[in-house]
């Protein structure tokens, strides 16, 4: 599963780096103990008005067990990140994958 974090703001510019480490230590990290990766990313997208918004990002990259618990562990992330920095929505994509460690 791969979240995608836009970093920019309608009213008080781009999310700092601080904090989104602040976030991904709060809110990211308890929920998934066992390991994830985050990528530095750029992107753009169609706003409802048609306005092209360019912004840097961020990808959290999860494998986890399907499970009812961490269905809400990833719905918890999305809203948190919505309400701390004013966001319209974090970009989920889900795919099956075959994990081994």
């Amino acid at each position: 599963m791969e979240l995608l974090f836009g970093f920019g703001r309608q009213r008080s510019g781009e999310i700092r780096e601080e904090e989104w480490r602040a976030f991904q230590k709060a809110e990211v990290t308890p929920r998934f103990p066992a390991g994830l990766t985050v990528l530095a990313a750029y992107g753009q997208w169609r706003s409802p008005s048609g306005l092209m918004i360019k912004e840097a990002s961020r990808m959290l990259v999860i494998w986890y067990r399907h499970e009812a618990t961490t269905e809400a562990a990833i719905e918890a992330i999305r809203g948190a990140y919505k309400q701390r920095f004013g966001q319209e929505s974090v970009l989920r994509v889900d795919g099956a994958s075959c994990v081994s460690f």
